[in-house]
């Protein structure tokens, strides 16, 4: 069963009450933190700046108010009536005989004005109205995904930052690894291979920070290109990825599927086709003309008043291609809601159970897996001591930790991501209020106090003491 919508008088500005409102409530993801101008580094770029600057200097979107602007001038013109005709008529003018000269001549002024038939001004105007408002919905559609984008693409610097931060933390440790396992190797206590596999890890630790640096580098251009600069005049962005907002459940979210912007763009488009079908039908209705004047003999000097009346006959060509090609294109309409719904619906279910998804992940890293593997950091590093791990197992235990934790980051960059997707299609903020994130929350440092031993520590016995992080 198919839907068509009707448009309300307000839902143009109904719709950007709603997109005013996403970005009044972090638009689409709560990414970012409220703080004081006062107390904050300037380098550092929140999500509300970001999406201020996207809606003030994207390119893109500072096409649309000149597109708009022209469509309302094209609706002014389809408004005006046929300008009036004035025409002047000589006969009997420097013929022979009696038609010689100018005194047998003949004047005829006239004024004619052609008297539009069905209504088609009316008409021309509304269509040319519908043109305008199906630009000003393109034009909120492409404010709510620059919106999307800035979210993504700041999500995107948020997740790379932090992943940098984990690679340098795994520099500075095999940084120690490799020195340890040097000291070890000079005593004799470790083999060359122990070594080798310490200054192999140094060396791809980081050649990964420098991966992530040149990849931090392009996403923070990246989100700049979206207020169009080629470079970014930001040092890093603030972003809690481990504050994951409670959604709702997705009953209540489908409902909010009609108000999905996809969809409610249908109801401007329906009123664009059936008004674009009037005209064409009004356009096979004649027009007419009348005209009135004078006319002046000038062999006997009389004067007299002239009519004419003029109409074509609809015989052959009565609008018929155009008019069976505007039903067919609101018939399609109907045809494109439906297909724009099932696909709506689809990804909108998708998302949904991939937020659960990334939701679960995180939970599961952080209350089961982590402590587990910061367990097993533990015992392996109190069992290096006495000889019961080798260095390489403890090597092997803190990457893995570092490994999950980077794993949970990833899970939390999902689910915000899948948030985006979600608010997107539905158009609507899902998660209620929004939570402040931060950097320095607990929730976003998995670090864990276990650290390589110092090279001062080691000594006949290799014993451990936990190494201080500023180090």
């Amino acid at each position: 069963m198919s839907m068509l919508f009707r448009l309300r008088p307000d839902s143009g500005r109904s719709l950007i009450i709603r997109t005013t409102r996403l970005l009044i409530c972090c638009a689409l993801l709560s990414l970012s933190g409220l703080i004081q101008a006062a107390d904050r580094d300037p380098a550092t770029l929140t999500l509300p700046e970001a999406f201020a600057r996207v809606l003030s200097d994207n390119p893109e979107l500072a096409m649309y108010p000149y597109d708009i602007r022209a469509a309302e001038a094209r609706a002014l013109q389809a408004g005006f009536r046929p300008n009036p005709q004035v025409s002047l008529e000589v006969e009997n003018i420097a013929g022979n005989d009696e038609f010689s000269g100018t005194d047998a001549m003949e004047t005829t002024l006239a004024l004619s004005q052609v008297i539009e038939m069905g209504g088609k001004r009316s008409l021309r105007g509304d269509v040319g109205q519908w043109r305008r408002q199906t630009l000003e919905r393109d034009y909120e559609l492409a404010r709510l995904d620059a919106l999307s984008a800035a979210a993504s693409r700041y999500l995107e610097v948020a997740q790379t930052q932090r992943l940098l931060a984990f690679a340098r933390q795994v520099v500075d440790f095999t940084n120690v690894a490799e020195k340890v396992a040097q000291s070890r190797f000079d005593a004799g206590s470790a083999s060359r291979a122990e070594l080798s596999r310490a200054r192999t890890d140094l060396m791809q630790a980081r050649l990964a920070v420098s991966n992530l640096t040149v990849r931090l580098g392009n996403a923070k251009r990246r989100l700049a290109s979206l207020w169009g600069e080629t470079s970014a005049d930001f040092t890093n962005v603030e972003a809690e990825l481990f504050a994951l907002a409670p959604t709702p459940e997705f009953a209540s979210v489908q409902l909010q599927l009609e108000q999905a912007p996809q969809l409610q763009q249908f109801m401007t488009l329906e009123r664009l086709r059936q008004a674009e079908l009037d005209l064409a039908i009004a356009r096979g209705r004649q027009d007419i003309e009348v005209g009135a004047g004078i006319r002046r003999v000038e062999g006997t000097g009389d004067t007299g008043l002239v009519f004419s009346f003029s109409m074509p006959l609809g015989v052959s060509n009565r609008n018929q291609g155009d008019i069976r090609a505007a039903r067919e294109d609101l018939a399609k309409l109907d045809l494109e809601e439906k297909a724009t719904r099932v696909k709506v619906f689809t990804e909108l279910r998708n998302a949904f159970a991939q937020l659960e998804q990334a939701r679960e992940r995180v939970t599961l890293l952080r209350e089961q897996i982590l402590p587990e593997a910061q367990q097993a950091l533990m015992l392996i590093q109190e069992g290096y001591g006495d000889g019961r791990f080798s260095y390489l197992e403890l090597v092997e235990a803190r990457r893995q930790l570092l490994s999950f934790e980077t794993e949970a980051v990833a899970a939390a960059t999902d689910f915000h991501q899948t948030l985006i997707t979600l608010e997107t299609l539905t158009g609507q903020p899902l998660t209620g209020e929004r939570q402040s994130l931060y950097p320095t929350d607990a929730a976003n440092d998995f670090r864990s106090d276990l650290r390589l031993p110092t090279l001062d520590s080691i000594d006949g016995k290799a014993s451990l003491s936990p190494q201080d992080e500023s180090q």
